[in-house]
């Protein structure tokens, strides 16, 4: 215990300098006793330098220290810093001052023994507790180490201080007010931090009460540290507001026995559920089931309460107003110091929106946004299930890939709008004449997918496919306008066809590429035959392509006589692929291939550009008139630019546009007559001759004929094929007669028989071409043929 290495004596005085009372550290230091203060005056006792005398009345009301000499009942005379400040805490009720005497350092003093002088000094050092002592004026008498620890601040400093320093500001009228208290009252308690010269702060809870240290009246005090709980209870509070502030209900329930009763629900509860804690209290919180609702999960959680152990689910729950919601529930034990579980506490978490949210992602995530029908992925998952079920059961089951027929052309003539009304029309009616068990699917932009289990055999299923072909091709109404769809139908059996999703759909793709080679709308099943053909056609694709690129194609012409005079005016140039490996093929063969994968264009471009090389080297031997005639590819006719490239290749080789002619066919114009229309004009701007192939097979009109800026008509070869059916020559002489009244050309086709040529020539038409007069030939031979001006006939 301290009380400074030199004794602080304590004087009590009133205004007058009269000594009121004083404390043992004085006896012991000057030598006087308790019954010596009667007679004795400040002014006896200590004594100031000559120019500075002592006035009470000014310098103790302001509180003053100075040096002056202590005068000692042996007649020493010690050197001391003298403190004096008013006696009460609150300076305006002073009526006496404590005047404190500190003898500086080196001088002799006798010899101070505190721990003799109070034998409790060993237990107050020892306690685990601040203990102090302060007089009436807020100085510290007695103190133990713990405080200067505390403080961060050596004896002597303490004993200079003002106790109402050790404080925060704000801390300092409610401490001063306590100890006030403990003065009037006999004790007092506060709790507070004391700061120390470094800035360590201190929570603690102070225990003053009042005593007297011979005549001076004092209060002595213990604090104890409370800085761990101080943190404990703040946590506590942080944990609080926490709970009270938590977007997910809290409930606490009381473990007695088996019951479980409410005895706390946060705000966010009272949110969620529509209760207020007042409804609740009490009860178990079962009260929120749903009959019928999850019940295998609520039978988990009461196992796991009666084991005492946590539990996390996801359930169903019911609010007041009866709506149901889903909850995400965790409980967890709480156990008491003895590891017995006192009360579980239970986190709600209004998982609704996230699982509607879940819902709607995984509807995005496995069905077409725009049919409602499962997508690729789900159907790889739905397919790979059905075939394991086949195999399991020993059904059969079938898949059936359905491609659309002519969409683009759909999408392209009446725009997107109305190509989603098929597409959406398509997957009602597939929908309609499904089962629930099994699957229908949009896997492309025009591509369907049924997945057809447990089927009794083969017929079964080729008559379900056919009805659904014949339902979907049904016409659908487009404003006043109806769309005939069509659609061909690929059809692969498992698991006889293949044991896994991919082998089956592959084998499906397969039979639908090989129904659109058949000429669309119609239903093929998957063979390896059929694989093989598929196979062929797809090594003829990649084939072709280089054929393109490595000048395999060459151009024949078939030389166009005209009637009246039998002379070769022109020619229709014809393009043949001579394969390394295969040798001649059929353009039969090769451009439907070319058609379907737009090498069409490419290979068009080829042949145009030969063409006028042709047409060049014709010119540079003098026959400026000839005429050669190029098929046109629906593919090219669409193209933007094609006028302006043509125009560009005929300047290149230096040609006459008048001296090329492009042939459509009648189909080819009345497929989208107004984009034809517009297309030729730009054509017939370049100055090229235009022809329609093939005329009499479409469904043209006279008005849109009209309309057409072309030259010439050319007769199909079917109209001529027996001259003796009267229904072909009414229709050859018709299309003869409406051509020359449309002041056009008209050419036959395909004239293979004397009968036919008699029959054209009596009834004028204006140029021929067949192989009565020629096979197509080479470019060489042609040259040969206009040279020697041939007669073909006479």
């Amino acid at each position: 215990m301290s009380f400074s290495p030199l004794p602080v004596t304590v004087f009590v005085v009133d205004a007058s300098g009269a000594i009121l009372s004083w404390n043992k550290a004085c006896e012991k230091l000057m030598g006087y006793r308790e019954g010596d203060i009667d007679e004795i005056t400040l002014d006896k006792l200590v004594e100031f330098h000559p120019a500075l005398p002592l006035k009470l009345h000014a310098d103790l009301h302001a509180g003053m220290e100075r040096e002056a000499i202590l005068r000692c009942a042996d007649g020493r005379r010690l050197s001391v810093r003298m403190l004096v400040v008013p006696h009460a805490l609150h300076s305006q009720q002073a009526n006496a001052y404590s005047v404190a005497l500190m003898p500086h350092a080196g001088q002799p003093l006798p010899r101070y023994e505190p721990l003799r002088d109070l034998p409790i000094g060993d237990v107050i050092e020892a306690l685990p507790c601040v203990f102090y002592v302060v007089d009436q004026s807020g100085r510290l008498l007695l103190w133990n180490h713990q405080l200067e620890d505390t403080l961060e601040m050596e004896a002597n400093d303490l004993a200079e201080m003002d106790i109402s320093l050790f404080f925060d500001k704000d801390d300092r009228p409610a401490m001063l007010e306590s100890i006030l208290q403990a003065f009037q009252f006999g004790s007092s308690t506060h709790e507070v931090d004391l700061v120390g010269s470094y800035g360590k702060r201190t929570s603690f809870l102070f225990n003053c009460a009042r005593t007297q240290l011979g005549k001076l009246p004092c209060v002595f005090g213990a604090g104890l540290d409370i800085t761990e709980r101080k943190r404990a209870e703040h946590r506590l509070l942080i944990r609080d507001r926490a709970m009270h502030s938590s977007p997910n209900a809290i409930v606490i329930t009381r473990c007695d026995a088996d019951e479980h009763r409410i005895e706390y629900v946060n705000p966010a509860f009272e949110q969620i559920t529509g209760y207020t804690e007042a409804e609740v209290k009490g009860l178990d919180p079962g009260f929120m089931d749903v009959p019928g609702c999850d019940d295998d999960e609520r039978h988990r959680i009461r196992e796991a309460l009666q084991r005492k152990e946590g539990v996390r689910s996801i359930l169903r729950s019911a609010r007041k107003n009866g709506e149901i919601f889903w909850n995400d529930l965790r409980i967890d034990p709480v156990k008491n110091r003895d590891g017995n579980v006192t009360h579980f506490v239970g986190v709600i978490n209004d998982i609704t929106e996230a699982r509607h949210y879940e819902r709607r992602l995984h509807q995005l995530a496995h069905h077409d946004p725009l049919t409602g029908l499962a997508n690729r992925m789900l159907l790889q998952e739905k397919l790979s299930i059905s075939i394991d079920n086949a195999i399991r059961d020993s059904t059969i089951g079938a898949l059936a890939f359905i491609d659309l027929d002519n969409f683009k052309h759909i999408n392209d003539s009446f725009g997107h709008d109305a190509g989603d009304v098929i597409l959406r029309t398509v997957a009602d009616r597939l929908r309609e004449n499904m089962r629930d068990e099994d699957t229908v699917a949009r896997v492309g932009g025009d591509e369907f997918v049924l997945v057809i289990n447990e089927q009794p055999n083969y017929l079964h299923i080729a008559d379900l496919v056919e009805r659904i072909r014949q339902s979907v091709t049904l016409p659908v109404a487009l404003g006043a306008k109806e769309i005939i769809p069509g659609i061909s139908i690929g059809v692969s059996i498992f698991p006889k066809d293949g044991v896994n999703a991919e082998t089956i759909m592959r084998a499906a793709d397969a039979a639908m590429y090989h129904a659109k080679l058949l000429g669309k709308n119609n239903c093929q099943f998957y063979s390896s035959e059929l694989s093989q053909k598929v196979h062929e056609h797809l090594l003829l694709e990649a084939k072709l392509s280089r054929a393109i690129y490595n000048d395999e194609m060459v151009l024949e012409y078939q030389p166009r006589v005209e009637l009246r005079t039998g002379k070769v005016l022109g020619a229709e140039a014809l393009v043949r692929w001579k394969d390394p490996a295969d040798g001649l093929i059929g353009p039969d063969r090769f451009i439907p291939v070319a058609e379907e994968t737009g090498l069409i264009v490419p290979l068009g471009e080829w042949v145009i550009e030969k063409t006028c090389g042709a047409l060049k080297t014709l010119k540079e031997r003098g026959f400026h008139d000839f005429v050669i005639s190029v098929n046109l590819s629906p593919r090219q006719l669409r193209q933007r630019q094609f006028a302006n490239g043509l125009m560009e290749t005929l300047n290149k080789h230096g040609v006459n546009p008048a001296n090329l002619e492009l042939e459509v066919t009648e189909s080819q114009l009345m497929d989208r007559p107004d984009e034809a229309i517009e297309a030729l004009a730009q054509l017939k701007a370049v100055g090229v001759q235009l022809s329609i192939d093939d005329f009499g097979t479409g469904y043209s009109s006279l008005s849109h004929l009209q309309k057409f800026p072309i030259d010439s008509l050319k007769i199909d070869r079917s109209f001529l094929g027996n001259v003796s059916q009267s229904s072909h020559l009414v229709i050859t002489r018709a299309i003869i007669s409406l051509g020359h009244n449309l002041k056009l050309k008209v050419v036959a086709e395909g004239v293979e028989t004397s009968e036919q040529l008699a029959f054209l020539r009596d009834h004028d038409c204006d140029q021929i071409q067949g192989y009565y007069f020629s096979c197509p030939v080479s470019l060489d031979k042609l040259l040969d043929m206009v040279n020697k001006a041939t007669q073909m006939f006479h």
